[in-house]
Order: C-alpha cells, then sequence, then structure tokens
C-alpha cells in the first residue's frame, strides 16, 4: 500500500466533549493526512448527565478537529454499577444498530480505542463484517479482570457471563495491540488470543510538556507541591496515595492536588475528610490540557497509584508516560509495568501497590531530603524521548494499520 493517507473509522463509546487520550489521538490522525470518521456515543463522563446540547437528539453529527463524528444515542452513567451497566449497553445496542442501518463511507480500517468496557467493540465488530474490513483494536484494559474493580468476584455467574463474552469479543478483533508488555500473558492465558495476533503499543505523552524545564528549584525548606492528574476510579486505589498523605498531617508546607474526576471520586474526598486531610489534599475536578498543563508546571513530583489484588495493576497508566514527559519526579505505588519502568529509568521511587507506609516514607523523604532526587526528573524525561514520543506511538500505529490492510 502506498503512503497516502488511511480511512480510518474509530469506534469508542468514549469521546470529546469529555476529557480522553482518544480526542488527541483523533487530531493527530487527521494531522498525518488521514481521513477520519468517529461512532461514539453522548458525553457524560464529567457530570455523569447528558449535557443539555447533547438531549433531544440534538449534535449527532458533529466536526472535531477535521474529523466527521456520529453519535449515537446511550443512557447516562449517574452513579452506581447499576447506571454504569446500562450505559455501556446503550452503547452497544444504539451503536450496533447505527453499524448495521447507516450507509457510512469508504474506509479501510476500523480503530478501537478500548478502555473499559470492551463491550465498545460490539459495534465495530458489526461494521467489520458488514464491510468486510480489518479491526484493530488498542487495548488498554484488559478484560474480564477489570470487571473485578466493580466487585464482580470471579467464578460468579456474571464474571463467567462477561468472560465468556469478552473472549468472543477479542477473537473477532484481527489484531490487538497493548498499552501494557504484560497485558501479553495475561491475553494468552485468560482469554486464548495468540501471542502473534498481539503487538506492544505503548501509550505517548504530549510533547508540549516538553517546554517545562524539569530542573525546577526541589531544595530543602520550600513548600512542596505533588500532582496527581488521571482517572479517580477503583482501579487506581487512590486510598494509598490518601492514607501515605497522613505523614503530612502535622506540617502546614505540603499539599497534594488532585486533578481529574471518576466514579470514586466522592469516596476519595469523604476519605481525606475522615482522616483531616481537607487542608493537605485538594480536588479540582477534570481539567483540559492547558489547564492542566500548569498543574505539571508547578509540581515538585507527581504520585500515581494503581490496585494491585489482580491484573489490573500490571497496566501502564498513560499518566506516566505525561509525568516523564513533564519531567518530574515521580512517586507511586504499583505493580507491573509501572514499577518497573519507574525503577529501570531511576526517576523517582516506587512502593508496592497497596503499599501506603511505604509510599508515605518515599514522600517524607522528597519533601525532608530533595537535593537526593536533583536528577529524578531529567532521568524521566531521558526515558520519556527515548521510547514515548509521540512520532514512535503514530509511526509504529501506521505501520500496523497499513500491515494489517494489505494482509485482509
Amino acid at each position: 500500500m502506498s503512503s497516502e493517507g488511511l480511512k480510518i473509522l474509530v469506534v469508542t463509546e468514549c469521546f470529546w466533549p469529555d476529557i480522553y487520550a482518544i480526542n488527541d489521538i483523533v487530531e493527530k490522525l487527521v494531522k498525518r493526512g488521514h481521513k477520519v470518521t468517529v461512532l461514539t456515543g453522548l458525553p457524560d463522563y464529567t457530570t455523569t448527565k447528558i449535557p443539555k446540547e447533547y438531549r433531544h437528539f440534538r449534535n449527532r453529527h458533529q466536526n472535531y478537529k477535521g474529523a466527521d463524528v456520529y453519535r449515537v444515542q446511550t443512557i447516562a452513567r449517574h452513579h452506581g454499577p447499576i447506571w454504569r451497566s446500562l450505559s455501556y449497553l446503550s452503547f452497544v445496542f444504539f451503536g450496533s444498530l447505527r453499524a448495521r442501518l447507516q450507509r457510512w463511507d469508504d474506509f479501510d480500517v476500523i480503530y478501537v480505542w478500548e478502555v473499559s468496557p470492551v463491550t465498545m467493540a460490539v459495534p465495530a465488530i458489526h461494521l467489520k463484517k458488514r464491510y468486510d474490513k480489518p479491526l484493530f483494536l488498542y487495548c488498554m484494559d484488559i478484560w474480564p479482570e477489570c470487571v473485578k474493580a466493580m466487585r464482580i468476584n470471579e467464578g460468579t455467574l456474571p464474571y463467567r457471563m462477561i468472560h465468556s463474552w469478552t473472549k468472543r469479543i477479542y477473537k473477532e478483533c484481527d489484531h490487538i495491540a497493548v498499552s501494557s508488555e504484560p497485558f501479553f500473558e495475561y491475553m494468552e492465558k485468560v482469554n486464548g488470543i495468540s501471542r502473534q495476533k498481539m503487538s506492544y503499543l505503548p501509550q505517548y505523552g504530549d510533547i508540549k510538556l516538553l517546554d517545562i524545564d524539569p530542573r525546577k528549584d526541589i531544595e530543602t525548606g520550600n513548600a512542596c507541591d505533588f500532582v496527581f492528574i488521571g482517572n479517580i476510579g477503583n482501579a487506581q486505589n487512590l486510598e494509598t496515595l490518601i492514607h501515605a498523605m497522613t505523614v503530612f498531617k502535622e506540617r502546614g508546607d505540603v499539599k497534594l492536588h488532585m486533578v481529574g474526576g471518576g466514579t470514586n471520586l466522592e469516596n476519595i474526598k469523604k476519605l481525606t475528610h475522615d482522616l483531616g486531610l481537607d487542608d493537605i489534599v485538594l480536588f479540582y475536578g477534570p481539567k483540559p490540557f492547558n489547564e492542566a498543563k500548569e498543574f505539571y508546571r508547578m509540581a515538585d513530583a507527581c504520585v500515581l497509584t494503581l490496585d494491585g489484588s489482580n491484573h489490573i495493576g500490571d497496566t501502564l497508566p498513560g499518566k506516566l508516560q505525561t509525568y516523564m514527559a513533564a519531567g518530574k519526579p515521580i512517586f507511586a505505588a504499583a505493580n507491573g509495568a509501572a514499577q518497573k519502568i519507574i525503577r529501570s529509568a531511576r526517576c523517582g521511587r516506587c512502593a508496592d501497590a497497596g503499599n501506603s507506609a511505604e509510599l508515605g516514607e518515599y514522600l517524607l523523604d522528597f519533601v525532608n531530603y530533595r537535593g537526593k532526587y536533583h536528577e529524578s526528573g531529567m532521568n524521566a524525561r531521558e526515558y520519556f524521548m527515548k521510547n514515548f514520543m509521540e512520532y514512535q506511538h503514530f509511526d509504529d500505529l501506521e505501520k500496523k494499520l497499513r500491515k494489517l490492510i494489505e494482509n485482509k
């Protein structure tokens, strides 16, 4: 196939105006000369409700940064697992209906941006079969493992049903790119996906963060600002981070700035209050990139935590690449890929997932002896530039898509 632009049909339940990485992916694909069409649902992530400008069948066809966007009716997620499940299933139903009934312009390949739930790929499977086009899935959340974060235990009937459906969905995909290397083993053992059908494609960080000076003054004695930016859900296990911050309870010179929203936000706010940390842990809600960038700039160090009770903790969260791009020391409590990279890059300290005491010790050590971490931010930046640059991601993605199309 020639190097001319591709015609890519993106299927994702999550999209602009909600704040997701797929927004930037679509924008960058258009800028790289590809014709992009998006099939998505209605925005509801930030408020858990459908905004009024999207009700009563308004704004069902829009343009985003040069991409055609088609929206289907979905049920707002509101609060709780029942509403969230109804929201997921509504995209499956109405997305599949639209895939089968709408006449779509010619496209070369279907790209599914798969965070939870994996069921967002179902409309893409209908499109694949209807038009005989290859289906590429970018896997950032592994299913059925992720349902454990919703308190659905392995061995139960709901888990077994979801597992059966998940395996059928993954097997319908022509190629699966995983964002974390530990996903390979899980996908092979749990879902029966051949290693030959998968490849590694890490997420990238925004190069606009490279203009932040990684050598910010971090001398001992100055006030210290920790920053967390990203989703606040069960899989992030942010209870560990909040408990770790209790080491600063009697101090007035340390703040933790929490930027983001999610299904566990209210519980984290309550825990913060119950532990008497209201003056230390500050919440800002989700922010668009241009506003979030200022939090990266002001951060002395960035923090992340992940659940370690199951394979969800193997995830390489996109926020790690972003923290690295900003050139910040990173303190974490995580297992799997995140721990491996933080230690390999020598860009901070990483406790095991769930170990709030050890994470607290690391945070306290940073505040008291910041000179020890003078090179951590530069190490993070250097590792990012070798492994997680934007052009590397899209060059690799385009090669994978072209190969998939050629082999169809």
